[in-house]
């Protein structure tokens, strides 16, 4: 997985956000399987995808191929970051092309995620 530097973190979250990265890198089944991320889509057609923890276990997203630009600690705060990274998006940019806008932004490790 890569991660966006600025990561995009919920309010419920927050607290835990540390261990949640480390979770969610790791890759097994732990008790934050009801926690969400919000990654840039790997369809060329849609912009962002919502997965929980246990989703992104799925060989398909293993490695490289799982760009994160947020965290959450359950689905309605996944769709309210949603609705801030648009927001910030065209704000910056002008435009709500979210993919464009967050794959020109710098993606780190999880160890070294700003959060």
């Amino acid at each position: 997985m890569k991660w966006l530097k600025d990561l995009y973190v919920g309010e419920k979250a927050q607290a835990r956000a540390k261990g949640l990265l480390r979770t969610a890198e790791r890759g097994k089944k732990s008790r934050n399987d009801k926690c969400w991320l919000v990654a840039l889509s790997s369809y060329p057609n849609a912009q962002l995808d919502l997965l929980s923890f246990k989703e992104s276990r799925n060989k398909a997203y293993q490695g490289e191929k799982l760009t994160v630009l947020g965290i959450a600690a359950n689905r309605a705060e996944a769709v309210s970051l949603v609705e801030k990274m648009a927001n910030d998006c065209l704000r910056n940019s002008g435009t709500v092309q979210m993919k464009a806008y967050f794959a020109a932004q710098p993606v780190v490790s999880w160890r070294e995620v700003s959060v």
